[in-house]
């Protein structure tokens, strides 16, 4: 791994306060959480296996969640410097959704067809 990947790593998973000037290092840990929850979740989907709507709304309710969790009480960081929880909750949002499908599909059609 590259030291920019480990640095990176550092972060997502050690809290910090974090601050306006910080706000492009902050969005890319929030990016990366949520693409370790999406391959996680993904996994886990196509185990089960769910199917259909239900999973998706799950994965989006839970990913969201789990995202405002870790902004508010891990990172403690305020929303409104970084442009309100609607645009952290953004971040990163549609490249999570499509490696959780990604995983849901490839996992839940190699255990369960």
């Amino acid at each position: 791994m590259g030291s920019d990947t480990k640095a990176l790593l550092k972060q997502v998973f050690s809290p910090k306060s974090w601050t306006e000037e910080e706000k492009d290092d902050f969005l890319d840990v929030i990016y990366w959480f949520r693409q370790i929850i999406a391959l996680i979740i993904g996994i886990i989907w196509g185990i089960v296996p769910l199917h259909g709507s239900f999973g998706l709304l799950l994965y989006v309710a839970g990913s969201s969640l789990l995202t405002f969790v870790y902004v508010s009480k891990f990172h403690t960081a305020n929303e409104e410097e970084f442009g309100g929880i609607q645009e952290i909750l953004k971040e990163g949002f549609m490249t999570a959704f499509a490696t959780f499908m990604v995983m849901w599909i490839v996992i839940n059609t190699g255990l369960h067809s």
